[in-house]
C-alpha cells in the first residue's frame, strides 16, 4: 500500500466511524513485513516470513470505549466492520474518563530524523540473512569447541509502517526497521549441569548486526564462563550489576511509576513526587529523541507529542508515566503512558574500573526468577554471575539470592558506570550497590 493511501484509509475510517455514531475515533493502518530464522547443527531449524496489513480502530461513544482490529481491508468489508464495532460499543459500561487526548497534547511535535529506518531494507537478500545466522552459529561452535553442547543461532529483521489519524485533529506516520541476530549456547559441565547463556544485539540499522562472528563468539564465551558455577557463603557485600542485567531491576522499579498502579493504590511510590527515592547518584531521563534508540519516537501511542521527561534527578522522583486516561482519574497532567528510552546519566568509570575500586564482591550478570510487589516495594530474586577479589574474577557463582525493599535497596546505590547497554530501551550502565545481603550456602 502506498504511503499516501495508508494515511487516506486511516482518515476515511475515522470519518466513517463518526458518521456511524461515534463521538470520537482513532484509526491506525499498519503494514508489517518480517523474516525470522534459526540455525541449529548448521541447518535451518525454523524459518518464518510474513507480511501483514491491518486496521485498528478505537471508538468513544458517550463515555463508552472499545478497540477493534481487522486484517480484511477490502472496500466492501470495512464499512460493515466499522458499523458493527460502533453498535457493539453502545452496549458497554460508561466511563466518563474515556475520550481522546485533548488536542493541546498533540502540539509541539518535533521534526527530527531519529534514524529509525534503514532505507535500503528492501535490498536485503535472503542469502545475506542466512549468511549472518550461519556465521553466528559457526563462530559460537568454533569458540566453544568440545565445551559446547548446542548452539541455536538466529536472525530477525522487519519493516513496519503505521499511519494514524484521530477525529480531533491528530495525524502521524511512523516507519521503522529492525535487525537482530544472536545465539543461545549451552555448555558442558560436571554431572547433569548444563550452564547456558546468550548474546543478541540489534537495532534499526543493519550495522547493528554487521559482525556476526563477534556475536557468536561472545555468546559462547558467556556460556563457557558459567562452567563450574557454585554457591558462596551468605554475606553482606558489594554487588555490581552488569549493564545488560540492570533492565530487570529497572523493570521492577518502573512498575511503581505506572499511572494505573498509582490510581489503583498499588504503587509504593504514590505521593512521593519530589521526594528522595534512591541515592543521589541516580538520574534517569525518559528521552524519546535518542537516534537509533530502541523506543525512540516523535509521538506516543495516544499521539501525545514526545518530549524529554525527567524521571529521577539525583535520586528525587520527578515524574510518573501517566497517560491521558489515568491523568484525568488522578487529576494530574499526563506525561506519557509508556517508556521511550530510559537513559541513565553516566558515571566516569566502567565495569572493570569499578571492580578494581570495590576490590571484592559479586558481579551480577543475570537474575533468575524472582518477584517484585509494586504495592509494597518488596522484592526477591535469584542471581548468578562471578565472585571477584582484588578486582579480578575468581569464579562463577550461581544459586544465590538477594531480597529487600526497593526504597532501601536503591539507597545503597553508590556507583554508576559509563558503559550503557544500547540494545534495550533501558539504556543503563553497570550499577554498584554496597552492603547488600547475598544469600548463598
Amino acid at each position: 500500500m502506498a504511503k499516501d493511501k495508508q494515511l487516506e484509509l486511516a482518515e476515511w475510517a475515522t470519518k466513517e466511524a463518526v458518521q456511524a455514531g461515534a463521538d470520537e475515533a482513532r484509526a491506525s493502518v499498519t503494514k508489517r513485513r518480517y523474516v525470522s530464522l534459526e540455525y541449529r547443527e548448521r541447518q535451518v531449524e525454523k524459518l518464518e516470513e510474513a507480511t501483514t496489513n491491518g486496521l485498528s480502530l478505537s471508538l468513544y461513544i458517550n463515555g463508552k470505549y472499545s478497540s477493534h482490529r481487522t486484517s480484511d481491508l477490502r472496500a466492501e468489508a470495512l464499512p460493515p466492520f466499522i458499523q458493527e464495532s460502533v453498535l457493539m460499543t453502545r452496549y458497554l459500561t460508561e466511563d466518563p474518563y474515556r475520550r481522546l487526548p485533548e488536542p493541546e497534547y498533540y502540539e509541539g511535535r518535533q521534526e527530527l530524523d531519529l534514524e529509525l529506518l534503514d532505507k535500503l531494507y528492501s535490498m536485503v537478500e535472503a542469502e545475506n540473512r542466512h549468511r549472518v545466522a550461519k556465521e553466528v552459529e559457526a563462530a559460537a561452535l568454533d569458540a566453544g569447541g568440545d565445551g559446547i553442547i548446542s548452539v541455536t543461532a538466529g536472525y530477525y529483521d522487519s519493516h513496519t509502517r503505521r499511519a494514524t489519524v484521530a477525529s480531533n485533529g491528530f495525524e502521524g506516520v511512523e516507519e521503522t526497521t529492525s535487525f537482530w541476530s544472536g545465539a543461545e549456547v549451552t555448555a558442558r559441565d560436571e554431572g547433569d549441569k548444563r550452564p547456558a547463556d546468550w548474546w543478541w544485539q540489534g537495532g534499526s540499522q543493519r550495522t547493528f548486526v554487521a559482525d556476526p562472528s563477534m556475536i557468536g563468539k561472545k555468546a559462547a564465551e558467556r556460556a563457557l564462563g558459567r562452567v563450574g558455577a557454585g554457591k558462596i557463603d551468605t554475606e553482606t557485600m558489594t554487588i555490581i550489576v552488569e549493564n545488560r542485567a540492570t533492565g530487570r531491576l529497572f523493570g521492577w522499579l518502573g512498575a511503581a511509576f505506572d499511572g494505573r498502579n498509582l490510581q489503583q493504590k498499588s504503587s509504593f511510590l504514590e505521593g512521593k513526587q519530589g521526594e528522595q527515592i534512591t541515592s543521589s547518584v541516580l538520574t534517569i531521563t525518559d528521552d524519546p529523541f535518542v537516534k537509533q534508540g530502541q523506543n525512540s519516537r516523535l509521538f506516543d501511542e495516544e499521539g501525545i507529542a514526545a518530549q524529554r521527561i525527567p524521571i529521577i534527578e539525583a535520586g528525587v522522583l520527578r515524574n510518573y508515566y501517566i497517560d491521558t486516561y489515568y491523568g484525568r482519574k488522578l487529576d494530574m497532567r499526563p506525561t506519557t503512558g509508556s517508556i521511550s528510552n530510559a537513559v541513565v546519566q553516566l558515571g566516569e568509570k566502567g565495569q572493570e574500573a569499578w571492580m578494581k575500586e570495590v576490590g571484592r564482591g559479586v558481579l551480577v550478570t543475570s537474575f533468575i526468577g524472582g518477584n517484585s510487589n509494586s504495592s509494597t516495594g518488596d522484592f526477591s530474586a535469584g542471581i548468578q554471575g562471578f565472585y571477584f577479589e582484588d578486582g579480578q574474577i575468581v569464579k562463577p557463582v550461581a544459586e544465590l539470592n538477594i531480597a529487600g525493599n526497593h526504597l532501601d535497596f536503591w539507597s545503597h546505590l553508590v556507583g554508576v558506570g559509563n558503559d550503557p547497554y544500547i540494545y534495550s530501551a533501558r539504556r543503563s550502565p553497570c550499577l554498584v550497590f554496597e552492603s547488600v545481603s547475598v544469600a548463598g550456602a
